[in-house]
């Protein structure tokens, strides 16, 4: 008598389904960016640590948070659950004017002044990547709530060394957060999509 063929399970990517050692957290890594100065860099540092980690573990505003939901509090209760906010940081991000003419940072309901004042307060390691020709901004420079930015160990992202500055950044999250490569990660497990 002929049996049928067993049905395989479908096998479940572990960025959607998690293992002990690497549950499903949805935003281990925050990515944290001002839209005039830095999307781009925001967008390329979500592409490479999705292509390493997979899109659960990886929070990007425009990417991650649900249509309809509010966005207000999605923000900021996904910075405190993360483990690791990046805050991308280029040539204007210290000087961006609001609409009113003033520092846009100087504005307590800055959304990047506040993603990174939430962050500080709950403990979540904070990685400046400055982009382009940017330099970190002394104390002096930033608002009370997020100083210590001034005093976070920081890495570059240039275009011209892209390829290798992001590895250097994946490398430097993976220890710290306990991040495993996610399922979809091709043999080479460094290998970055670009």
């Amino acid at each position: 008598m002929d049996r049928p063929l067993a049905r395989r399970r479908p096998r479940h990517r572990r960025e959607d389904s998690g293992t002990s050692l690497n549950p499903p957290l949805n935003g281990d890594v925050f990515i944290n960016y001002r839209e005039s100065d830095s999307h781009s860099y925001g967008a390329l540092l979500y592409l490479a640590l999705v292509h390493r980690f997979g899109s659960a573990r990886v929070f990007l505003d425009s990417e991650s948070i649900p249509a309809g939901a509010d966005y207000a509090a999605e923000l900021l209760s996904r910075v405190r659950r993360a483990r690791v906010l990046l805050a991308v940081i280029g040539p204007d991000w210290l000087s961006c004017a609001g609409a009113g003419g003033g520092r846009r940072l100087d504005d307590p309901d800055d959304w990047v002044r506040r993603e990174l004042a939430t962050a500080f307060d709950a403990g979540v390691r904070v990685i400046p990547v400055l982009t382009d020709e940017a330099t970190l901004p002394g104390e002096q420079e930033l608002p009370t709530d997020i100083a210590a930015l001034s005093r976070c160990q920081y890495r570059r992202l240039r275009p011209r060394d892209a390829v290798a500055d992001l590895a250097r950044l994946v490398a430097d999250i993976a220890p710290a957060t306990l991040l495993l490569p996610s399922a979809n990660t091709t043999c080479e497990a460094n290998a970055l999509p670009f």
